[in-house]
């Protein structure tokens, strides 16, 4: 048993745990009702609306941990929230409890994300590192492998680099080449293999069916906000669809080579081409970002999951009693 501030810290991440798996289940239900709905958005939308998912449950985790905190009840303009909000016994922590359960297997679980996330953060840098001292260089930030496997990928967290194989360039001609080292270029410049790591930590939280289709679903928006990031014309738009279509049929013929496996790689042509091609080709006003619904819906979430947590916590209390 634990009294005083170490006591009042442990029972706070008690309730920021509970309101964190309240919070991803909500918005896992909300994700799997509207995730078809998602493709009516612009890529940029889509990318921001995506990160939304796999943040907001930390955001509404920690919102509601405010709203429960003796700290932020203590003033006198918000002694109404108590009536609401029961905090029991909140200088004592027991350690024989359900408290300590969950907070050893929530932490536990992220500890076991972590480590994974930094070995394969780890694997991926020494890929990087021995390819580089493989490749020979073709300009700045882009490098030929020497393989006859038709591939072109960017990789790297820190200092991402463009690659590409001789293969490739042999097999297709000087305008296709450059349309794909610049949608390389353009993964380099929004960072895509960093921030698909840390997509993909945050992502591990939600189940698996969730987690796979946010990953997916994330790859492909940075896929297509690559294809298009120097397509200035229609005709630009319908040469980058015929270079994809092109490089798809080629690297049909091929399985990909181990050593250009990695969760952290971004291949120019591993994600539905048939929504890249319609998404350039497409003359479809895509919608802008909902602002106004998604705030709504943030703050709907928030007061949803607040609600929740605190008869799940006292459902608990009863149920064990400590």
């Amino acid at each position: 048993m634990i009294y005083g501030q170490w006591a009042l810290a442990l029972n706070i991440l008690t309730i920021v745990v509970l309101a964190f798996i309240v919070a991803n289940g909500f918005v896992s239900i909300v994700f799997w009702s509207v995730k078809n709905n998602i493709q009516n958005y612009t890529v940029s939308t889509r990318k921001s609306l995506l990160w939304l998912c796999v943040l907001s449950p930390w955001i509404i985790a920690l919102t509601v941990t405010l709203f429960f905190s003796p700290f932020f009840q203590s003033g006198e303009v918000f002694v109404w929230l108590t009536e609401l909000a029961h905090w029991h016994h909140p200088d004592i922590f027991y350690f024989l409890s359900w408290h300590s359960i969950s907070l050893i297997i929530f932490f536990g679980f992220s500890i076991y994300i972590a480590i994974g996330s930094l070995v394969l953060a780890y694997k991926n840098h020494h890929q990087i590192r021995f390819l580089r001292t493989l490749a020979t260089k073709k300009s700045e930030n882009v490098l030929i492998i020497d393989s006859p496997i038709p591939t072109a990928f960017t990789g790297g967290l820190i200092k991402p680099s463009c690659f590409i194989s001789s293969g490739l360039i042999e097999l297709l001609n000087s305008d296709d080449i450059e349309i794909i080292i610049q949608h390389e270029l353009s993964h380099l410049h929004y960072a895509d293999p960093l921030k698909k790591w840390i997509f993909s930590f945050f992502a591990a939280y939600f189940t698996p069916n969730i987690n796979k289709m946010l990953k997916s679903m994330m790859a492909i928006s940075m896929e297509q906000a690559a294809d298009s990031f120097f397509v200035k014309s229609q005709q630009q738009a319908h040469n980058v669809a015929s270079t994809l279509v092109r490089f798809t049929k080629l690297a049909a013929k091929y399985s990909i080579s181990k050593q250009y496996k990695s969760e952290l790689l971004v291949h120019f042509c591993r994600q539905s081409i048939e929504q890249r091609v319609l998404q350039l080709l497409s003359d479809t006003q895509f919608k802008p970002f909902p602002m106004k619904v998604v705030f709504l819906g943030v703050i709907l979430l928030a007061v949803i999951s607040t609600t929740s947590v605190d008869s799940i916590h006292h459902a608990i209390e009863t149920l064990f009693n400590h």
